[in-house]
């Protein structure tokens, strides 16, 4: 009897502490105290619903304001931070998952293109992306009783759902998707990033289309609480130079978001953190609007690479590439070899400790690729093409967005010319990269006595498209009808004795008044 006595207490000890292990939130946390009210934990501490989903900072963001718009959750000054920081600690998706949806990490008006794959996606796109993005859905993991449940939660906060999708069985199809999303997305397990280090100082490379590459340098300082303070400066290949300060705040343990002044602008970044690189995204809104792409990697004493600009050569054509990184060495044209391609290396120097100028040329007459090392260091691949054959417009159908007042700043387009080469024997074209292309509007014809063109404004020669009117009648246009439209993007590309042209679409619609269904 003893012995079943000590081996009871011994089994019961063993469930409290698995029990102890599976509760997430304790109840000194915030996410306690806010949420358990209404989600009652269950027998092993968790908190149903909260723990049973993972998504990114942004869509926690809409949730948390969703419980206070809808469920009169009391929501302190600190509070939804407090919140955020708690939620993402363990119901944030991987780097992986967070990937794929990074476009809409910004909240800003991305130009993504989403096309569904397979037939499951078909029936997705048909069913839910009506009203909202595909990526906002992949931003969510969720156990499949927690997808199921959306068909309900959509009944009752959009109780419209049904007459606006009366062309098919709506509860029917939603509960099909709802089937198909819990097995696409489950919600895996509660998931933490190990510990970041940002202190330091970090080399910065980005692009931003329409204005060209930067390079800088940045310094991160921890404020403690997940908190971190940003200052740096940056310089333009157009020769232009900015210096930011600000702060921001890491989720999850990689995914950092940023708010900054840059010459007294105000910009936005979300990133993503792995190890000694940070990789992602800044965004200016109006009206200095632009986006750039940036990877950031941590300085130290060994020597770097970043990048090798431009991405591509011509035969026959000499072009200086320039290797950018960190700590670069001294070099001369023995250092300097491409495997996988004919070109010829004129002459190497380094410019700066971060700057290799290589003068080369290559002697490919065929569609291929050759990898560079620079005195062993390996600076990645560069396109070869015999010549360029075409270019095309991106994105081929842009979005603008009007002037809906203060809370709602226009947004803008920022297109870009991208140039091509046939592939041989019946293959894909092969993108080169980006091209300095001067852009223009054109109006394109839709009705008779279509005067989209004379409202919609102008674009820069580099490509930017941020509308000038402001979303209400206009008492000019017929009907009083509003300054949207759609209107033609023309591109003209000039190299040597060629001349490339290629068009797209722009579309001026009305502002994003409910950003938070996108």
């Amino acid at each position: 009897m003893r012995q079943i006595k000590i081996v009871g207490i011994a089994a019961g000890l063993a469930m409290l502490a698995a029990t102890a292990g599976a509760q997430t939130f304790d109840q000194d946390s915030l996410v306690w105290r806010k949420c358990s009210g209404c989600h009652t934990p269950a027998t092993d501490g968790r908190i149903p619903r909260v723990e049973e989903l993972r998504t990114t900072p942004e869509e926690w963001t809409v949730i948390v304001d969703r419980m206070r718009r809808l469920h009169g959750m009391p929501l302190g000054k600190g509070d939804m931070d407090g919140l955020l920081k708690e939620l993402c600690a363990t119901q944030i998706l991987t780097p992986e998952e967070q990937a794929r949806v990074s476009y809409l990490s910004l909240w800003h008006n991305s130009q993504q293109m989403e096309v569904a794959a397979g037939s499951g996606e078909q029936r997705l796109f048909v069913t839910c992306v009506r009203c909202h993005s595909a990526g906002k859905i992949y931003s969510y993991r969720m156990t499949g009783g927690n997808w199921a449940k959306l068909r309900d939660f959509h009944l009752f906060v959009v109780p419209t759902v049904i007459e606006q999708m009366r062309e098919m069985r709506w509860v029917t199809e939603a509960d099909a998707v709802l089937g198909y999303l819990g097995g696409e997305l489950p919600y895996g397990k509660a998931w933490s990033a190990p510990k970041a280090r940002l202190n330091g100082i970090w080399g910065v490379f980005g692009y931003q289309p329409g204005r060209g590459t930067y390079r800088g340098e940045a310094r991160i300082s921890d404020a403690g609480n997940a908190e971190y303070r940003l200052t740096g400066s940056l310089a333009y290949s157009d020769g232009r130079s900015e210096t930011f300060d600000g702060e921001g705040t890491l989720y999850g343990g990689y995914a950092l978001r940023t708010r900054t002044r840059n010459n007294g602008f105000a910009a936005n970044g979300a990133y993503l953190i792995s190890g000694d690189e940070i990789r992602g995204e800044n965004h200016f809104p109006a009206p200095d609007f632009r986006t750039s792409s940036v990877r950031w990697l941590r300085k130290g004493d060994g020597a770097i690479v970043a990048r090798t600009l431009p991405g591509f050569l011509l035969a026959g054509e000499k072009t200086t590439l320039t290797v950018e990184g960190l700590n670069l060495p001294e070099i001369t044209a023995h250092d300097v070899s491409f495997a996988g391609g004919t070109v010829e290396v004129l002459g190497a120097r380094r410019v700066a400790p971060g700057v290799l100028d290589l003068e080369v040329v290559s002697r490919s007459a065929q569609l291929g690729e050759a990898r560079l090392k620079v005195k062993g260091l390996d600076a990645g691949t560069v396109k070869l093409a015999p010549r360029i054959d075409r270019i095309a417009v991106t994105p081929a159908m842009g979005r603008a967005r009007l002037s809906g007042g203060a809370h709602y700043p226009a947004e803008g387009v920022q297109f870009e010319a991208i140039a091509y080469a046939n592939g041989g024997d019946g293959a894909d074209s092969v993108a080169l990269g980006p091209v300095p292309a001067s852009f223009r509007l054109a109006e394109e014809q839709t009705r008779p006595d279509d005067d989209d063109l004379r409202w919609v404004g102008g674009i820069l020669p580099n490509g930017t498209y941020l509308p000038v009117g402001n979303y209400g009648p206009n008492p000019l246009r017929n009907f009083s009808a509003e300054n949207s439209g759609l209107v033609k993007v023309v591109a003209q590309y000039t190299r040597g004795a060629q001349t490339f042209t290629a068009e797209a679409q722009l579309a001026v619609t009305m502002p994003d008044f409910i950003g938070r269904i996108r």
